[in-house]
């Protein structure tokens, strides 16, 4: 592999990681998980109807370490979960009062700070910027397709 490609792959990995760190940073300051946090954050962010499932698969996050997360909100009194007309065991999941509240307070900022650091590239980075990231995750699942098809990926 070019050394150069080796690099700069390298640098993109830990430019994610250290982003990464920026918002479990964030959830800590907040005193919640990380995946509490992206639950809150999905939440705060949409007026979408989310379930377990469609979170799960949203951030890529197991669905037993969700259910956990919302556990504990509900528990926290953040959110409360609500049966969904002809899905036998799917729930929606809504903010409470007390939920909205602290996504205003807490999470709104952070909304703000990314949309201003984001704003701060031109429309054309931001545009590059989208489509190169898309597209690189495009090629890296065809890359490991293959090998997580196969088996050859894990640890065997």
């Amino acid at each position: 592999m070019n050394n150069n490609v080796k690099e700069q792959l390298a640098a993109l990995n830990q430019l994610d990681r250290k982003q990464g760190e920026l918002y479990h940073r964030f959830a800590v300051r907040l005193g919640i998980s990380d995946t509490a946090f992206w639950v809150l954050y999905s939440l705060c962010e949409s007026d979408e109807i989310y379930t377990q499932n469609s979170l799960a698969e949203l951030w890529c996050i197991p669905k037993q370490t969700i259910n956990s997360a919302i556990n504990v909100l509900v528990k926290a009194g953040y959110v409360q979960l609500a049966p969904i007309q002809k899905a036998r065991n799917s729930k929606s999941i809504h903010l409470t009062e007390k939920g909205s509240e602290f996504c205003r307070e807490m999470i709104l900022p952070l909304f703000i700070a990314e949309q201003k650091a984001f704003s701060r590239l031109s429309e054309t980075e931001r545009d590059t910027a989208v489509a190169l990231s898309e597209k690189h995750h495009l090629f890296l699942k065809e890359e490991l397709g293959h090998l997580l098809e196969c088996g050859k990926g894990g640890s065997e």
